[in-house]
């Protein structure tokens, strides 16, 4: 939840730094079209508007005519319409490319409406001199003129007005954009509970409406095909656990008798050598069928986690020195060299597990070492701490684990179908206990073979 809350900060805080960003640009290109108007005034064309230069280039010539200076004619020429001068009778006394449709004579009531709007759809500008009216007149459809008024009141209240106004759309826009992201936020938090449900395996019942009315939709579909596959899977798991303890019952009662047969027929003192050799070897071969079929009964019952475990504090330390001492009780042979190393710190540790599996997970280690170097090496069991949690390891001299075990032992699942496939089953056992205690192992590689396996395993507090 607490991604979710912050995906809707960011999206109420990324709303609110975008209508902040519009308005200062809207800010800006409002200044810029200021400036840019204030430029205007300083080209030839605004300066042509300039009646009041243009007037006082027009001067009488002492005849009873007027004579207009050269700049001013040429501004006249290339920027305005025309000019003229109009005397108090309203009469035009003097002009420059003064076009037919202008009126030679004016009345009060024309002058009037003139100096403010058009003549003639002309836009003009008007300077008042002591002989007369001065007229400068632009091209028709060139200057727009608007008749504007506001009291003096209300420009000086526009600041005021203008600060209002943004206070007022950055508030709107907050408040807005809140309102955004609480509606986001009741949206996305059902999608985001529906998804840690999923991820526990719970079956899900969105409401589909809103915002994420079509992901609540998927999410509420992916939850029944997922409970679907679930339940598949669980009845298919059921049945092949239930099968292989079928199998391993039935194969137990016949393999007692053989076991039995074999075990009198090797004791039996009327038989020669090769009778009682050959009944040893059916014997040995029975006890590894026995083995491989408990074996295959308790990875099946790990894999799907139907074993009952028997937690209770052991210490490892003790399994360490149980493990060598079943060693040479058991006949371990002159050629092998089993050391034990316990650091001062592990004395007394303990962690949580099932004493019997643990020892069977360390029994396996130390026994593959044993069948895959019948020459002999020397073998080393370790315990110590390290980042708070027990470090056991097992190491040995010997040819070590191939990296295609190691490789075979992290697939999906077994490569039954495959004739080359190493046999796996007895390290699967040791990784399937380790990860049932909460617990690492580690294969240490040194060139594609691996002569040392470290077990971690949480201690007690």
């Amino acid at each position: 939840m607490k991604d979710l809350l912050k995906i809707c900060r960011r999206n109420i805080l990324t709303a609110v730094l975008t209508v902040c960003l519009v308005l200062a640009v809207n800010i800006i290109f409002f200044f810029i079209y200021i400036l840019r108007e204030n430029q205007h005034k300083t080209d030839p064309y605004y300066y042509s508007w300039r009646v009041e230069a243009l007037s006082a280039s027009l001067t009488e010539d002492g005849n009873g005519g007027y004579l207009l200076s050269g700049e001013a004619s040429e501004r006249i020429d290339r920027h305005c319409a025309f000019a003229m001068l109009i005397d108090q009778q309203g009469q035009v006394v003097w002009s420059r490319n003064l076009p037919e449709e202008i009126p030679l004579s004016y009345s009060l009531t024309d002058v009037a409406s003139m100096t403010r709007w058009y003549l003639k759809d002309y836009p003009v500008k008007v300077w008042t001199r002591p002989d007369g009216l001065f007229v400068v007149a632009a091209e028709k459809n060139s200057v727009a003129k608007y008749d504007l008024e506001m009291n003096v009141s209300t420009m000086r209240s526009l600041p005021s007005y203008f600060a209002a106004y943004l206070l007022c759309n950055l508030l709107m826009a907050f408040f807005l954009s809140l309102l955004f992201g609480v509606r986001l936020y009741r949206s996305l938090k059902s999608v985001a509970g529906g998804i840690e449900r999923l991820h526990l395996q719970k079956p899900l019942n969105l409401p589909e409406r809103g915002l994420t009315a079509t992901l609540a939709q998927k999410l509420n579909d992916a939850s029944i095909l997922l409970f679907r596959q679930k339940l598949a899977l669980d009845k298919r798991d059921s049945a092949r656990t239930e099968w292989i303890s079928g199998v391993s019952h039935d194969i137990r009662t016949p393999l007692a008798l053989i076991l039995g047969h074999a075990d009198s027929l090797a004791q039996n003192p009327s038989l020669d050598e090769q009778a009682k050799k050959e009944a040893a070897s059916i014997q040995e071969n029975s006890l590894q069928i026995r083995n491989l079929i408990a074996d295959l009964n308790l990875t099946s019952k790990l894999e799907y986690n139907s074993y009952p475990l028997r937690t209770a504090p052991c210490s490892p330390a003790a399994l360490l020195r149980e493990l060598a001492a079943w060693h040479m009780n058991n006949g371990l042979p002159d050629s092998f060299d089993l050391e034990l190393s316990i650091s001062p710190e592990m004395e007394g540790c303990m962690v949580g597990g099932d004493a019997d599996l643990l020892l069977r997970a360390f029994r396996n280690l130390t026994g593959n070492s044993i069948r895959h170097n019948p020459d002999g090496c020397r073998i080393e069991l370790t315990a110590r701490q390290a980042a708070g949690m027990a470090e056991l390891t097992f190491s040995d001299s010997g040819q070590g684990i191939p990296l295609a075990v190691i490789k075979a032992l992290y697939q999906p699942s077994p490569q039954k179908h495959i004739p080359s496939a190493p046999h796996v089953m007895g390290l699967r056992i040791v990784k399937q206990i380790v990860e049932a205690h909460q617990g690492q192992i580690e294969f240490a590689l040194e060139k594609d073979v691996c002569r040392l396996v470290k077990i971690r395993l949480p201690l007690l507090s």
